[in-house]
């Protein structure tokens, strides 16, 4: 998922630009906004019953109409809010208003700092330099696409590997490949180009195959593969 990270002061058209880039984003694929409200709480509608069940200490309350699903969740994590959309398949994710997030992006207006890829750039330019904004997966997201592509009948499962290296879960990845009865493998970093100072470099293996036994235990081979080249640290 391709994460597109808009920030500045009051009024530099951070919502227009936002507003722009998914009417033209929405064609290309799927794409979610995560809008930071600035140290005002959002109101939540007295009386109604989502509300009170939050109120109650529900750690999450969702009301669906005819239309649409409006979800009311604990807690303020940006990276929590970034997992939820990765899960959801999004390929496409704009972050507005976090300029305090050391998460790179577009900067409006005059401001400076490190984590400024571009400043005051028009959806063409931005358009132009998607390969240059951070991408952010889960582990959920990785085996949920290699499902679907090894059809309904498949079987799959994954590792968790914290302190990642990203050649070698390639290299796992491959060996899995290459393994009768598996149709799919996946080895890669979770959060790439976001900054250390915002996430770390967790990294997942993930394969997908004709039964349950094939993939359980091409999946223990590859542990064994990284545990032995001391690249897995804690999985």
């Amino acid at each position: 998922m391709i994460v597109i990270h808009i920030f500045g002061r009051s009024n530099t058209g951070k919502t227009t630009l936002t507003e722009a880039l998914c009417r033209t984003l929405a064609g290309r694929g799927r794409i979610e906004t995560i809008k930071h409200s600035g140290h005002h709480l959002l109101a939540l509608e007295a009386g109604k019953d989502t509300t009170l069940h939050f109120q109650a200490g529900a750690s999450a309350a969702c009301a669906i109409d005819e239309e649409k699903s409006v979800l009311i969740l604990e807690g303020e994590r940006l990276t929590h809010a970034l997992d939820a959309v990765s899960d959801r398949g999004a390929e496409y994710c704009i972050v507005e208003g976090f300029k305090t997030v050391p998460l790179p992006g577009i900067a409006l207006g005059d401001l400076e700092g490190e984590h400024i890829l571009m400043k005051n750039p028009t959806v063409e330019e931005i358009l132009m330099n998607l390969e240059r904004f951070p991408r952010w997966t889960t582990p959920k997201a990785v085996l949920d696409k290699l499902l679907d592509d090894a059809g309904p009948e498949s079987s799959g499962s994954l590792l968790i590997l914290h302190e990642a290296d990203e050649e070698a879960l390639r290299d796992a990845a491959d060996t899995a490949r290459s393994t009768p009865g598996i149709t799919g493998a996946e080895g890669k970093l979770l959060h790439v180009g976001c900054g250390d100072a915002f996430c770390d470099t967790k990294g997942c293996l993930a394969m997908a195959g004709a039964t349950t036994r094939s993939v359980t235990k091409t999946l223990s081979y590859c542990a064994d593969l990284l545990s032995r080249a001391g690249k897995d640290r804690n999985y």
